[in-house]
């Protein structure tokens, strides 16, 4: 029998039949095997870590189908040490169960840092490079003839020499000059409405002093409440000499800040 009359028959279309039902047997099976190993429809929902204490984490996660790494450490004064302040993936995503979640963790020890010269350098150049080794700055001012100079650096009551190792975040007071004759005078800063941190930079940077903190019952974190008074108070006719104080009043009541902004329209 040739092969065209072959696949005329009924032998012929029962044997192709077969084989694809066969072949469709074997691929479903294949297909459903994969997908019970590998699990694929399957997910949870990462939950939050933030906040957590590392010695914490094992019964927190316990009952979770997931597991945790910890990938690096960050210094911030603002956390509580040993707790979880980053993750990845982020709370409430969908993973597949034992997935690794990947947390960052506050450093017990702040960083060393190598202490910057300030000597000799304006006021406004000493703050700006204060903040940017994450140091904070105390100002005084001092008779000396080179006005709003740098004349000495201190930490901890002693001079400190430039390069000196010094954990970040650490307070650094800096000697400033007065300069001879009469202060000089400048308008007042607003600092009505910003941030007790951004305020603490604008007058120091504006070569002025942090006076009193008056922090009202809602503030938590002191860097982050809103300034809502101010002592002296500012004003286009306001005016204070070279290394005056102004006493700043902060809240975490947004509604302190607005109702203040109101009455001065």
């Amino acid at each position: 029998m040739s092969f065209f009359k072959f696949i005329k028959t009924k032998k012929f279309f029962l044997h192709l039949g077969l084989s694809l039902l066969i072949a469709f047997l074997v691929m479903w099976g294949g297909l459903k095997w994969v997908s019970s190993f590998t699990r694929h429809d399957i997910t949870v929902k990462v939950p939050d870590f933030t906040g957590k204490p590392i010695a914490a984490l094992n019964d927190f996660i316990k009952d979770k189908q997931l597991r945790y790494q910890i990938i690096d450490s960050i210094y911030s004064p603002q956390q509580t040490t040993g707790t979880i302040i980053r993750q990845d993936p982020e709370k409430e995503s969908e993973v597949k169960e034992n997935r690794v979640i990947y947390l960052y963790v506050t450093s017990m020890l702040p960083p060393q840092i190598e202490m910057p010269k300030l000597v000799d350098r304006s006021v406004r150049q000493a703050v700006a490079m204060v903040e940017s080794y994450g140091l904070k700055v105390n100002i005084k001012y001092v008779a000396d003839a080179c006005k709003n100079c740098v004349i000495k650096q201190f930490y901890k009551g002693k001079e400190i020499e430039p390069g000196t190792r010094i954990k970040k975040g650490s307070l650094i007071e800096l000697q400033v000059g007065k300069g001879n004759g009469d202060m000089e005078t400048m308008a007042l800063p607003n600092l009505i409405g910003m941030s007790f941190c951004d305020a603490r930079s604008k007058i120091q940077s504006s070569a002025l002093q942090v006076g009193s903190i008056i922090a009202d019952k809602t503030v938590s974190d002191t860097c982050e409440a809103l300034v809502y008074r101010q002592t002296p108070a500012p004003g286009n006719d306001h005016e204070v000499s070279t290394g005056a104080k102004i006493d700043l009043y902060i809240t975490a009541d947004k509604s302190k800040v607005d109702a203040l902004s109101d009455e001065d329209k």
